[in-house]
């Protein structure tokens, strides 16, 4: 009998992973073990598969795969078109890449670290966006955020959709100041099969327009926020505070959750760019400053029965329907996992790409005293740059143990059972070494702040888990379906 995959499944390998199997309706990627891929490379109309006669796993395997619809057998002369046919691609596998088209912005934000309002990174000329595509489908990266600056201030914004849909990338997530989401936008974004999520910044009720520079800045985004999710568009926000708007959180939240954004992160800004001036640095949040403010509001935001997920700077974060909540900072890992653990688990699968060509591990990364060091796509073709064995790859693999051992500091610390070293973003902020302690991690633990959140959150916690028991996943209502406003 012959058997044959999906038409939306793709037999994809790089330099480092044999085989995964690319599902181009989602942009999700399955990776399986050798015996299972080769299975599933006969899986093509033309082999002729006994499933009787295979080894009980991969019996078990394949009953499976033909259950969820991913294998069927294949009909008279029915074989894989040349896209599903297995490829492999010449650098190692990167799941997503941030992507900034442009390094310029229609606003003039205060706290802005890669000084956008004066284009500081510039803007890539069409063609050597078509060059950037281009390297990022040879790479083999199916899944794209779009950022800038402000990205949709682009003329050719369209165009460059319309080029990553040629080439099946999949745009995730769009980051946008909202001023120019309107209904044409979304129309044309759905003409070119793209549905992406949109990330917007918000930096609380009455105080948007001032750290965005231009009046009417906080309107236009309520607005894009409304639109957006009349229309289906998964919305999440982020808001940079300060001294100016902490009072403003809790009602910000209120306001976000009621108008249909699933989540937001907060926190104090980046010391870069324009927020390095003299003029802002004093409304600048201490490390204390910033613990303090969150301390006081996750009472509040349980009080308000979890109105959306949220993520504070790393000190705290939960998703409404989870039986705990939890602190990014605090992740355990012990003497026999920190040679195999990676500092960064979203740097092994991600990267940045800038406006000047700059490949980075992290955007926060595009400005900080150590960019020098990063390698440019213009001058290095991507392949090399994230090739299996590059540097730039190393870094983005750098275990805890490197961290751990490089820092000089962190094999003496007493919270080293419960840090894995911090961001390396945060320690690139600090100084040049990339695999310094991030002084925000330090700062949160050797001051008791991790007590100290706990103290504020567990009752509070408790006291909602009891008002609104935690639901399964699959049962999980929308927010316009909640009973007894328990989210």
């Amino acid at each position: 009998m012959n058997y044959i995959l999906d038409r939306n499944l793709r037999l994809r390998g790089w330099s480092d992973r044999l085989g995964g199997l690319y599902d181009s309706n989602s942009g999700k990627i399955w990776f399986f073990g050798k015996e299972r891929f080769l299975l599933l490379l006969k899986c093509d109309g033309a082999h002729d598969i006994d499933p009787e006669s295979l080894p009980e796993d991969l019996r078990v395997f394949f009953e499976k795969m033909q259950k969820e619809g991913a294998v069927k057998k294949a009909g008279f002369l029915e074989f894989l078109n040349p896209k599903q046919e297995y490829k492999r691609y010449p650098a190692a596998y990167k799941r997503s890449v941030h992507w900034s088209v442009t390094g310029a912005c229609n606003l003039k934000c205060r706290h802005c670290f890669m000084s956008a309002p004066h284009a500081k990174h510039g803007a890539p000329t069409h063609e050597q966006i078509l060059q950037i595509v281009d390297s990022i489908a040879e790479c083999g990266i199916f899944d794209v955020g779009i950022t800038g600056g402000e990205p949709l201030i682009r003329e050719d914004f369209l165009d460059i959709v319309s080029t990553l849909s040629e080439r099946d990338i999949h745009i995730s997530t769009i980051y946008t100041n909202g001023w120019l989401v309107d209904e044409k936008l979304l129309g044309e974004l759905e003409k070119r099969g793209q549905h992406p999520s949109f990330q917007l910044s918000y930096d609380g009720v009455g105080m948007h327009d001032f750290l965005r520079g231009v009046q009417g800045a906080e309107e236009k985004t309520i607005n894009a926020i409304k639109l957006l999710n009349e229309r289906g568009y998964g919305i999440s926000v982020s808001m940079c505070v300060h001294k100016k708007n902490t009072d403003t959180l809790r009602e910000t939240v209120k306001l976000l959750a009621s108008l249909g954004v699933s989540s937001m992160k907060a926190g104090s800004m980046m010391s870069l760019g324009e927020w390095s001036q003299p003029e802002v640095a004093e409304l600048q949040l201490s490390p204390q400053e910033n613990f303090e403010m969150i301390e006081r509001y996750i009472p509040q935001y349980f009080e308000d029965n979890a109105p959306l997920s949220i993520m504070l700077s790393g000190a705290f974060m939960y998703t409404p329907g989870d039986d705990e909540w939890n602190i990014f900072y605090k992740r355990e890992c012990d003497a026999d996992k920190e040679k195999s653990a990676s500092s960064c688990g979203v740097l092994t699968e991600n990267f940045y790409i800038g406006a000047d060509g700059m490949v980075a591990p992290c955007m926060g990364m595009c400005d900080c005293g150590y960019a020098g060091n990063f390698p440019n796509l213009f001058r290095t073709p991507l392949r090399e740059i994230i090739a299996p064995e590059s540097d730039f790859n190393r870094l983005c693999h750098t275990t805890v143990a490197e961290v751990r051992d490089k820092s000089g500091k962190c094999r003496d610390c007493k919270y080293i059972d419960r840090c894995a070293g911090g961001c390396r973003n945060g320690a690139l902020m600090a100084g040049d070494n990339y695999y310094a302690p991030d002084p925000e991690n330090c700062n949160f633990f050797d001051n008791g702040w991790e007590e100290r959140i706990t103290a504020a959150a567990q009752p509070a916690f408790e006291a909602y888990i009891k008002r609104c028991p935690p639901k399964k996943r699959d049962d999980i209502v929308k927010p316009e379906e909640t009973v007894d406003n328990c989210p």
